[in-house]
């Protein structure tokens, strides 16, 4: 078979990858992963009939949400206040456990905070955002000091992650449209096209990393609304999951321009809890989620066929994930770091598009450009 560049660049950056995150005992085991309690499996797909409950009472046009491979990772007593940063990159990082490239597990794990600390001090040590590195001394292991989109993009860039920031420097429209308008087209463009109009679309898109300041949390998707208003759908560590969601991983289950961050995350307990939901009664009973009758044929759908099990729902579920564009339009500023790679086609007409083709992993040459952070600028 003969192969073209971009499959000599796809193997290459496999092998890479393999070398680096299977064959180098000092990245891996002199980090802990994250503790289990923390973190609760299969939320998204339990999403989808209350959606569908609200379109059948003319409230919901449509929803995407991104891959059910992410889970809800909550901020403990250790780090209320100034943890969420961590918290949303180990969100992210349950994703990049789970998915695959070339065979391999694109991590072999979801670090515990100060794990995540090592690795980023390891990261400026080795050259990355020197600037963000000297405003935070060189040092975070065993600190409360708070972390943002920056070293999110540095770490995982030492990791051989590719990820990019978007920046939205200030509000367009009354509710920051220019940002709902971006994320509505990264998830609608992710939906498999269907012959029959769809409620819920479930997409294989990676979560997004959402920073202002104050806070951070973890945009799983976006809701469509009969006058035509929108809710982020998001993950927000400050909340704990019910009780009734807290169940065992079903993949650990015996035989898984230069950009600066906006201000980190010092969030008081009255702002986690302001999750913009428009608190309106939702109104939707318990109801059972359907389980998939076809056999499992890859990762991911064996993920999915061991979470969508019939499971009662609580009434009102959705209130905790949906914010509004009033609460988004709070704050000024606002960044998204996307796993993967964004192409600005703005230019000549296009949009700021995810490259479905591009991959996640980096060759060295990349991830030695990464060194210094960038970002693309979405308010021109």
């Amino acid at each position: 078979m003969v192969m073209d560049d971009q499959d000599t660049k796809r193997t290459m950056t496999n092998a890479y990858a393999r070398n680096r995150f299977n064959s180098d005992p000092t990245i891996w085991t002199q980090v802990q992963p994250m503790k289990e309690s923390s973190r609760t499996p299969g939320v998204i797909p339990r999403l989808e009939p209350h959606f569908t409950r609200l379109n059948k009472k003319g409230k919901t046009v449509s929803a995407y949400l991104c891959s059910a491979m992410t889970d809800h990772i909550s901020t403990g007593l250790g780090d209320l206040g100034w943890g969420c940063g961590y918290r949303n990159t180990q969100m992210l990082m349950t994703f990049l456990q789970r998915a695959q490239q070339g065979g391999d597990r694109l991590l072999p794990q979801v670090c515990d905070i100060q794990g995540i600390q090592t690795l980023l001090e390891r990261a400026w040590q080795e050259g990355f955002d020197p600037q963000g590195a000297k405003q935070l001394q060189q040092h975070v292991y065993k600190t409360r000091k708070w972390i943002g989109t920056t070293e999110v993009y540095s770490l995982l860039a030492y990791l051989g992650i590719r990820s990019t920031i978007l920046d939205f420097h200030q509000p367009t429209g009354l509710h920051h449209d220019a940002l709902f308008d971006w994320i509505q087209f990264y998830f609608e463009s992710g939906a498999k096209k269907s012959h029959k109009p769809k409620t819920v679309y479930m997409t294989d898109r990676p979560p997004l990393y959402l920073q202002h300041a104050g806070h951070s949390r973890t945009v799983i998707g976006i809701e469509i609304l009969k006058d035509d208003k929108r809710n982020l759908i998001m993950f927000d560590p400050g909340r704990r999951m019910l009780r009734s969601y807290r169940q065992k991983d079903p993949d650990q289950r015996p035989s898984t321009s230069t950009a600066t961050s906006l201000p980190s995350p010092n969030s008081t307990t009255s702002e986690l809890d302001d999750d913009g939901s428009n608190h309106e009664e939702d109104d939707v009973d318990e109801v059972s989620t359907p389980k998939d009758s076809d056999p499992p044929s890859s990762l991911a759908s064996r993920f999915l066929s061991s979470i969508t099990q019939h499971t009662n729902l609580p009434a009102n579920l959705l209130r905790p994930f949906r914010v509004d564009a009033k609460t988004i339009a709070k704050n000024k500023q606002y960044q998204v770091l996307v796993l993967g790679e964004v192409i600005d086609e703005r230019p000549s007409g296009g949009n700021a598009k995810w490259d479905e083709t591009g991959g996640f992993l980096l060759s060295d040459e990349e991830r030695d450009q990464r060194k210094r952070v960038t970002s693309i600028s979405m308010t021109l």
